[in-house]
């Protein structure tokens, strides 16, 4: 196969092999893609030890970083001009915000090279950040050639911080599981997953399922801090399932376990919900789902039509959707549907292929020389 052109990806979420898979379809479309993470990454339930998808493996680079738990503010110890003028890559794309450290230390390396390089953009709200990061993340949407933004907020707060290159909206993916066979249950089984933190309003759902009452079954998937107080919680009669330990692969099975995916989060000072992923996760499984209006839940609920939103912080609000839900479940079928065939459509890994390899060979071509 005819090479297309030569990719370099530096981005700690590659850790994961789930986060690979675009990447992957670059390279089985004909692009030599090289991929540079830390050697290590902590985050809080653990120690992940970076693994390649088998077709990334001889392009696969680990190399040492210091403040490894930091996503915005780790570094590589490494030579990034010296990495550059070994791979000769076409073009860099930084899977990093633009006011990341990474995003500052190769910038400035693919500058100094001559070579065309883009960042990613997630952040969603307009946060007051020290005037040092600041200057730095003016001076990478200066010279950054294109912007892959998470959503439409991100693509329009980097315009409003001074991109000056393509700014694209180039969503995160979801992995294509084989669709899984949902399970049959008397309950009404509402489920969430993620992190149990405050700010993903655990205790929003909790009130909203104790005034739905018996018939209905709360599936926890995840782990954290509110995991004591989940076990203990007064939920009306309700039934709990909490399921802690998942690998992602085994992620489709338990979404298959519900009538409904939750994700009531709330918008804190410093945080607004940036994408939202088990939304679309769980529509892919053929599951609808209902969110809080917090950052970009309503976005991706509006453009896969697969669910219904309610306002944050309302579990009153929340118990009526589920009560509709609960009570037509045409509808829930309806809505899983719709979602699952828009799912595919904008957020599956050959689409967000298709529009990351636009803007790279876009670059690529209208580099000099």
């Amino acid at each position: 196969m005819m090479e297309r052109g030569r990719l370099l990806v530096v981005s700690h979420p590659a850790v994961l092999p789930v986060n690979q898979l675009v990447y992957a379809e670059l390279a089985e479309r004909g692009w030599r893609v090289d991929i540079v993470v830390p050697d290590h990454w902590e985050h809080e339930y653990g120690h992940i030890t970076p693994e390649p998808l088998p077709a990334l493996a001889a392009c696969f680079h680990r190399l040492p970083i210091v403040f490894g738990h930091r996503p915005q503010r780790h570094l590589y110890r490494a030579r990034p001009l010296h990495l550059l003028r070994q791979l000769r890559p076409d073009v860099l794309f930084l899977e990093q915000e633009p006011f990341s450290a990474v995003g500052l230390q190769w910038g400035l390396a693919a500058h100094r090279a001559g070579l065309p390089f883009g960042v990613q953009a997630a952040e969603n709200l307009d946060r007051l950040l020290p005037l040092p990061v600041r200057m730095w993340r003016a001076w990478v949407l200066r010279h950054a050639a294109f912007v892959a933004a998470r959503s439409e907020t991100a693509a329009s707060l980097v315009r409003r911080w001074g991109a000056t290159g393509d700014v694209r909206l180039i969503p995160h993916h979801v992995p294509e599981w084989p669709v899984p066979s949902r399970t049959a249950d008397a309950a009404f089984r509402v489920g969430f997953a993620g992190r149990l933190v405050p700010e993903k309003g655990l205790d929003i759902l909790v009130d909203a399922i104790h005034r739905l009452g018996v018939g209905v079954e709360l599936v926890i998937v995840g782990d954290g801090p509110l995991r004591s107080w989940l076990q203990e919680a007064d939920l009306g009669g309700a039934g709990l399932r909490v399921l802690t330990g998942l690998g992602h692969d085994e992620m489709a099975g338990a979404y298959a376990t519900m009538d409904v995916l939750v994700l009531p989060s709330r918008t804190t000072s410093t945080w607004a919900e940036q994408f939202g992923r088990v939304l679309v996760e769980a529509l892919w499984c053929g599951v609808p789902v209902v969110g809080s209006d917090s950052g970009e839940i309503p976005w991706v609920i509006d453009i896969t039509g697969g669910g219904l939103v309610f306002p944050e912080n309302d579990a009153a609000a929340l118990a009526v959707v589920l009560g509709e839900l609960r009570a037509n479940p045409g509808e829930r079928t309806m809505l899983a549907e719709r979602g699952r065939r828009a799912v595919r459509e904008t957020f599956g890994v050959p689409a967000v292929a298709d529009d990351l390899e636009e803007v790279l060979r876009l670059v690529a071509i209208a580099r000099p020389g």
